[in-house]
């Protein structure tokens, strides 16, 4: 019940079927931390959720040190390695010695730095804060080859620095510092987009869908848990796409809101109550044939109901 005998396989089938091989995967390196369980994990981003890869268990609390961070890298690192990917962090992973490491791995990265590191933004220059750089709000600023630290050996790297503008007198949004050895301001904002996948991911294991934050299980018992919980949310995250696709996905929740331009669920929350859904009217089976006969004028209603039925049923 380890990552690496039961889930690598499914995943690396999963993404040869459903991502073409000449698209760049966005792989998002998290921490997430609750009770007393510090938990480093690599994701891989599809349908704009971050589906589990790889993870380890930290035997303290606070932020993870380098060795940490490539003990659950290479794993991904030799699973991925025909696949062109850009690996994405927060402030958390801003550590130089990390991105080079992974500037010897040959590996495409984007990670964003505290608004308090110094850098030396153009060669001669003295090292200044990051938030001390200009900065114009919805325009942004690349600086090529810039040292972030004074400690020599580690290269240099680009430098983008992006905020999105406010609307309507709301709070202004957090400046982005992206380092990067990327050359494309549009890519690197592009990917770095994608990083905030992982929010709702950590969202459905935790309390949205597994309620994993209510397990008391030891770190062996809870790796084999997680495993089991990955293969569940892959599962769900597809039937979801197939329930989508048949246009059914109104029967299971509300597919929108006013005023809202995403959808209200994901492919993983539809996924997984179809299947209740479905269980709940096989249970009720026989009073819903009551209700339904006491109004014979919906009864072209009742049929599209069940249809929608069927559907939801053979993409289960």
């Amino acid at each position: 019940m380890t990552p690496e005998a039961l889930w690598f396989p499914i995943a690396k089938q999963w993404i040869k079927q459903h991502i073409p091989h000449g698209q760049t995967l966005q792989i998002v390196l998290d921490q997430t931390q609750w009770d007393e369980h510090n938990l480093m994990m690599v994701s891989f981003v599809y349908q704009n959720r971050a589906i589990p890869l790889y993870w380890t268990w930290l035997d303290k609390q606070g932020q993870s040190s380098l060795k940490d961070q490539q003990k659950v890298l290479r794993p991904v690192f030799q699973l991925l390695k025909k696949r062109r990917f850009v690996l994405l962090g927060d402030r958390e992973f801003h550590s130089i010695e990390l991105a080079a490491w992974w500037v010897q791995n040959r590996v495409w990265f984007v990670f964003r730095l505290p608004k308090s590191t110094t850098v030396q933004p153009q060669t001669g220059a003295s090292f200044s804060r990051l938030d001390d750089l200009p900065q114009s709000p919805g325009v942004p600023e690349q600086y090529p080859q810039v040292q972030v630290t004074q400690k020599r050996g580690f290269g240099r790297h680009h430098l983008v620095i992006y905020q999105k503008r406010a609307y309507a007198q709301s709070t202004p949004p957090d400046v982005w510092y992206l380092l990067t050895n990327l050359t494309s301001v549009n890519q690197v904002l592009f990917h770095y987009g994608f990083r905030f996948c992982i929010e709702p991911g950590f969202k459905d294991l935790k309390s949205g869908g597994y309620h994993l934050e209510d397990c008391r299980a030891d770190p062996h018992r809870f790796t084999a848990l997680l495993v089991l919980m990955t293969l569940a949310y892959s599962i769900a995250s597809i039937q979801g796409k197939r329930i989508r696709k048949k246009q059914v996905q109104r029967y299971v929740g509300r597919a929108k809101e006013p005023k809202r331009a995403r959808h209200r669920h994901s492919q993983f929350w539809i996924g997984l109550y179809g299947s209740l859904w479905i269980n709940s009217l096989n249970l009720w089976s026989s009073l819903a044939h009551q209700l339904m006969a006491l109004k014979p004028q919906k009864r072209r209603f009742f049929q599209r109901g069940f249809r929608a039925i069927s559907l939801i049923q053979s993409a289960l």
